[in-house]
C-alpha cells in the first residue's frame, strides 16, 4: 500500500476550514494526513462584527466566537499553533517561528490578506474599526454613549497589481455599507438620528463596486432614503484626529469607523510563490501556475475576485477537488471557479437585500431579493456556522 500523503493547510478561517472539510470528505486519515497551521485557537466570524453598530459588546462577541480545536479534532487533523514565516516551494517545506520545517505533498494557502493600516498617513489601529474582534468590541462600547455630530464610515484602497482585470479600487466595502445602515437604524431606535450626520467614504467609482448596476442603483436609493451621504472616488491622503484629507477637500468628523486598506500577505511578499505584492497567483482551479502542488483560496489570491467568506468556501471546494482529480487520475475534470458576488446586505431587523451577480466579471447572471427571507437566511447561516464550529464549509 502506498504511503499516505501529507497535506498542509495554512490558515483556519473560512477558506482553511472549508479546505479541511473537503479533504476529510474525500480522504480518510489512512490515505491523507493533514496539518493545519494557525496562530489562533479561535476564529472570529467576521461578517457578524457589523453588529458592533447595534448590539452590546459582550453579546456581539459571544455571537461571533468559534473555538477551533473541536473542529480540528472532529476532522482528525494535526494542528500547529504557530506563526508562519516562509515557504520553500523547491524543497516543499513550510517554515514557522517555533517548529522545525514542515514538509508537504500538497499545500493549501488560506491565510487571507493583511490590513494596510500603514498605507494611509495618519491612519492607525487607534482609529475605530469593525474588521477585528477587539476593534469591533471597542466600537460597540463607544456606541453606547450619547451619539451626536458627524459620523464617518471610511474604507481604503486595495494594494494590488495594476494588471488585475477588472480593476478593483477597494478590498472590503460590503461590511462598511452594512455597518452604516445598522448604525442608522440604531440611532432611529435611540431617537438620536437627527443629532447625527452619516457619511461614507470609498475610493471606488461606484458604491458596491463589484455588484451589478441594478444592485448599485438599489443601494444608492436606499442610502438616499436613509439620508446617508456617499462620497465615491474618496482617495484619502491623510487621517487626522478630527479630519480626513481628500485630494480636493477636507472632511471633518466627530467619530470615524474604518475598514482598512487591504494588502497582500506580508510573509509571502517577495517570495517565489507570490506575485511580488503578497498575493498568490492561481489558475481558475486555484492551482499555482508555477508550483502545481500549491493551491491558494480566499483573500490571498492574486485576482480581483470578491474578498469574502463565501468566495473562499467555493474556491476551497474547487481546489480540493482539482487536486483529488489529479491524484486519482479521474477522467472528468472538475469545474473551475467562476467569480461572482454573493452578498446579503443587512438593512435592519427583519430586512436584508440579497444579491448574486457575475456582471462585474463579464457574466450575465443577476439575482436580487429584498425582505425577511434574505434576512433570516443570513441569520441562519451565522448561527449554524458558529454553533457547529465551521461545519458548513461544504456549501456551493
Amino acid at each position: 500500500m502506498a504511503a499516505a500523503k501529507h497535506a498542509v493547510v495554512l490558515g483556519s478561517r473560512f477558506g482553511g476550514l472549508a479546505v479541511l472539510s473537503w479533504l476529510r470528505r474525500l480522504y480518510s486519515p489512512n490515505q491523507l494526513s493533514i496539518t493545519v497551521i494557525d496562530q489562533w485557537h479561535e476564529m472570529i466570524f467576521r461578517p457578524g462584527l457589523v453588529h458592533a453598530m447595534n448590539t452590546a459588546p459582550d453579546a456581539m462577541m459571544k455571537a461571533v466566537r468559534i473555538p477551533l480545536r473541536p473542529f480540528w479534532t472532529r476532522q482528525r487533523v494535526q494542528s500547529l499553533h504557530d506563526t508562519i514565516v516562509g515557504i520553500d516551494p523547491n524543497t516543499r517545506e513550510v517554515y514557522t517561528a517555533s517548529h522545525p520545517p514542515i514538509a508537504y505533498d500538497v499545500l493549501f494557502i488560506a491565510t487571507g490578506s493583511t490590513p494596510g493600516w500603514d498605507l494611509i498617513p495618519g491612519l492607525s489601529l487607534h482609529h475605530q474599526g469593525i474588521c477585528e474582534g477587539y476593534m469591533a468590541r471597542h466600537t460597540a462600547l463607544r456606541n453606547t454613549r450619547q451619539p451626536e455630530g458627524h459620523f464617518v464610515f471610511a474604507t481604503g484602497p486595495i494594494d494590488a497589481p495594476s494588471q488585475w482585470s477588472p480593476t478593483v479600487h477597494v478590498g472590503c466595502e460590503c461590511p462598511l455599507l452594512e455597518s452604516a445602515l445598522l448604525w442608522d437604524q440604531q440611532l432611529r431606535r435611540m431617537k438620536r438620528r437627527d443629532a447625527v450626520e452619516i457619511t461614507i467614504l470609498t475610493p471606488a467609482p461606484q458604491v458596491a463596486e463589484s455588484a451589478s448596476p441594478k444592485v448599485q442603483e438599489r443601494v444608492r436609493e436606499l442610502f438616499r432614503k436613509r439620508r446617508i451621504r456617499i462620497i465615491t472616488h474618496a482617495e484619502v491622503q491623510a487621517v487626522g484626529e478630527a479630519t480626513v484629507a481628500l485630494p480636493n477637500r477636507t472632511i471633518a468628523y466627530d467619530r470615524i469607523v474604518w475598514t482598512p486598506p487591504q494588502k497582500g500577505s506580508q510573509w509571502l511578499r517577495g517570495s517565489e510563490v507570490d506575485d511580488g505584492w503578497g498575493w498568490v497567483p492561481t489558475t481558475t482551479h486555484m492551482q499555482h501556475p508555477d508550483w502545481p502542488d500549491i493551491y491558494a483560496v480566499g483573500d490571498v489570491v492574486s485576482h480581483p475576485w470578491p474578498k469574502m467568506g463565501h468566495t473562499a468556501m467555493v474556491q476551497a471546494r474547487v481546489a480540493v477537488h482539482h487536486w483529488a482529480w489529479q491524484q486519482k487520475r479521474l477522467s472528468k475534470k472538475p469545474d473551475p471557479y467562476h467569480p461572482q458576488l454573493v452578498w446579503v446586505l443587512e438593512i435592519g431587523p427583519g430586512d436584508a437585500l440579497f444579491s448574486m451577480s457575475d456582471t462585474f466579471f463579464g457574466g450575465h447572471r443577476e439575482i436580487m431579493h429584498r425582505g425577511r427571507t434574505s434576512y433570516w437566511a443570513k441569520e441562519f447561516f451565522q448561527k449554524a456556522y458558529v454553533s457547529r464550529t465551521g461545519a458548513l464549509p461544504i456549501m456551493p
